[in-house]
């Protein structure tokens, strides 16, 4: 996303903020690109078992209904304020979806014992289960949301939205040094995680 871009959103909010109810709609589909790849990166990269029950258009799909909710209420005023708000919104909905996977895979075991041929009839991919690999991404996703304010912005835009460094500096009128600083002092409190990741 280039300057030209974040112009142009700004422009739509600003419309939005002055009444214009159409503009809402015309900022989520410029918005709703980088969410689908974003979304695409993460359910593959941090939740694949996710794939069996969830594509890359039922995640966008609910993340795209709870900005519209969250936005009902309050429109963000700055670029900046909708991409936090999106970036959280992305991360409740893929820890949404492993709590909901979590209890059914649960329900069938319990309705179903580990030898019961229908068990592994229903769930084929349920059994071999990386549930270790889960826990470590589940906490890590969690551990994003204890973060200090301006470090969980720095890193939830980063690495959830792919914003560059660069243009986040733009869009939080932060000088470069100030976001690689915070960006720094988040992967230095998410050390252990990281490092639990890089080696799955």
């Amino acid at each position: 996303m280039d300057s030209a871009v974040t112009v142009e959103l700004q422009q739509l909010l600003d419309r939005l903020r002055a009444g214009d109810q159409q503009a809402r709609r015309e900022f989520l589909e410029q918005a709703c690109g980088r969410l689908r790849r974003l979304a695409g990166k993460i359910l593959s990269g941090s939740f694949p078992n996710l794939q069996r029950r969830h594509d890359v258009d039922s995640v966008v799909h609910e993340t795209w209904l709870r900005l519209i909710q969250a936005m009902d209420k309050a429109d963000p005023p700055t670029v900046a304020d909708f991409f936090r708000l999106a970036a959280h919104k992305i991360r409740q909905v893929l820890l949404d979806m492993v709590a909901d996977r979590q209890r059914t895979f649960h329900q069938h075991e319990t309705m179903f014992p580990a030898n019961d041929s229908l068990a592994s009839r229903m769930e084929p991919g349920d059994q071999s289960l990386d549930g270790a690999r889960l826990a470590i991404w589940t906490e890590f996703h969690n551990k994003v949301g204890t973060l200090a304010d301006a470090e969980r912005t720095i890193f939830e835009m980063h690495y959830y939205l792919g914003l560059p460094q660069a243009e986040i500096a733009k869009i939080l009128e932060l000088h470069p040094r100030k976001v690689s600083y915070l960006w720094v002092a988040a992967t230095e409190y998410l050390a252990a995680d990281l490092t639990q990741i890089a080696r799955l």
